[in-house]
């Protein structure tokens, strides 16, 4: 076997190895046990003799098993969850509570209505009930599980999403501008549970670079530090104030006048946040298996963002670096990275983008005609932007290719030209954490 063929070997096992260990169910089972009356997660203990019933929520794209997991440990008495319509989410067997599936990215009526439905479930808590309330939350919860202002239709809460995807805005400004127009958002959930006397635990698997727990799906649970004021700059800064829709805009304005609907400052009291995974935990798993091949690994990063094909350009310099001058390490070596990286296109063009695809297809230009590097990458929820997870290549992907590898990445259809090779990760995954890059380096010939 050639040493491109044993790197390529190599790293679709590390990326799997870091899909793995990021799965749901198993992130549930490990963070929660039932030893009698006594609940342990991550280590807190709760007496199940305190409540009256337990209650069980989902809202995200890894809902679905999260919530199949907590079943098999503690029977909820009631609950609901949401996860995203599409043949690519596998819908795990939850058996105990209804399952909705709503649109994303961009929420609609169904969205609302069954959001609608969980927070009809905490409003129906009596006065003296105690109840012990679970949500379970992971990428995409941000869309799903929406409910706006009465005085803000769904249309227009539609209509503003639009404008804020293609604005150029980052996930925490859109968040920002999200969760001042919602009633769920920015730790509005939690403020409701907690008014109602019940008591919150949330579990979350992030999506978020640098794990920010106010961002993973806009932080129904946790506390906030955005206003009003800081929505509406940004709506300014990004230009889509004025192509907003008037009841956004008045809702804005009040809210500018009303200091009771912010967001709560603190996380209230009888509410809990666990991040129970993340990328880095992927990455660590990724790190494992080249290690045990012997390779001098590092993770460079969880936390890199950025235009995917400009991104590429600096890790294979580094690459490069390492075989020419054996800086910063020697080979064979490994470099891992995670994050979250973009593609800057015309919406209305868009046909099969994905940062990851996009990322290695800039990587293969870098490095064409080099022995002994291979660079792999994927989104671990298994669909790369809108499409195959991800792809790998090596120095010789772009002469084997009789597709034009720069007008591919020009056009940002990297699937394409990948397919064509027989180059594209594909798998079917129940989490999302983000992307995983694996940069396989030995030495020069």
């Amino acid at each position: 076997m050639s040493n491109e063929a044993a790197y390529r070997k190599l790293a679709h096992e590390m990326i799997m190895a870091g899909v793995n260990v990021a799965d749901p169910r198993q992130s549930i089972k490990d963070s929660v046990k039932v030893d009698g009356d006594m609940l342990t997660i991550r280590g807190d203990t709760f007496s199940l003799k305190d409540y009256d019933k337990v209650l069980l929520f989902g809202v995200g794209k890894a809902s679905t098993p999260m919530c199949q997991a907590f079943e098999d440990i503690l029977k909820p008495d009631g609950g609901l969850v949401i996860t995203k319509l599409g043949e690519e989410i596998c819908i795990a067997d939850v058996k105990m509570i209804p399952v909705k599936r709503a649109y994303h990215p961009e929420p609609r009526a169904e969205n609302a209505e069954y959001s609608r439905e969980i927070l009809d479930m905490i409003d129906a808590v009596g006065e003296n009930e105690k109840v012990l309330v679970f949500l379970m939350v992971s990428g995409g919860g941000s869309a799903l599980f929406t409910c706006a202002p009465e005085t803000v239709s769904i249309e227009d809460k539609f209509k503003l999403n639009q404008l804020l995807m293609k604005c150029g805005a980052d996930i925490h400004d859109i968040n920002t501008i999200r969760k001042h127009c919602s009633d769920i958002k920015g730790g509005k959930f939690g403020q409701r549970v907690a008014r109602k006397g019940g008591t919150l635990v949330s579990l979350i698997l992030s999506d978020v670079v640098g794990d920010d727990l106010s961002a993973v799906a806009s932080g129904p649970s946790y506390k906030d530090g955005s206003t009003f004021a800081d929505a509406v700059r940004l709506m300014k800064q990004y230009e889509i104030w004025d192509e907003a829709p008037q009841s956004v805009r008045d809702h804005m304005d009040r809210g500018l006048k009303d200091a009771s609907l912010e967001p709560p400052r603190e996380v209230p009291a009888g509410v809990y946040n666990y991040l129970i995974g993340n990328n880095l935990a992927a990455l660590e798993a990724a790190k494992a298996i080249a290690i045990r091949e012997g390779f001098d690994t590092t993770i460079l990063t969880s936390q890199n963002t950025g235009e995917a094909k400009i991104i590429a350009k600096a890790f294979m310099g580094i690459a490069k670096e390492i075989q020419d001058s054996q800086n910063p390490v020697k080979p064979p070596a490994c470099l891992i990275v995670g994050g979250e990286m973009i593609v800057t296109f015309n919406w209305e063009d868009r046909n099969g983008f994905g940062p990851t695809r996009e990322f290695v297809l800039s990587s293969a230009l870098e490095i064409q005609g080099r022995k002994n590097i291979v660079v792999a990458g994927c989104d671990t929820d298994g669909v790369d932007g809108d499409g195959k997870s991800g792809a790998i290549a090596d120095g010789n992907t772009v002469s084997r290719a009789t597709l034009d590898a720069r007008h591919y990445l020009d056009k940002h259809d990297a699937e394409i030209f990948f397919d064509s090779l027989g180059d594209s990760i594909q798998f079917v995954s129940m989490t999302n954490v983000n992307d995983i890059i694996v940069i396989i380096v030995g030495d020069k010939e």
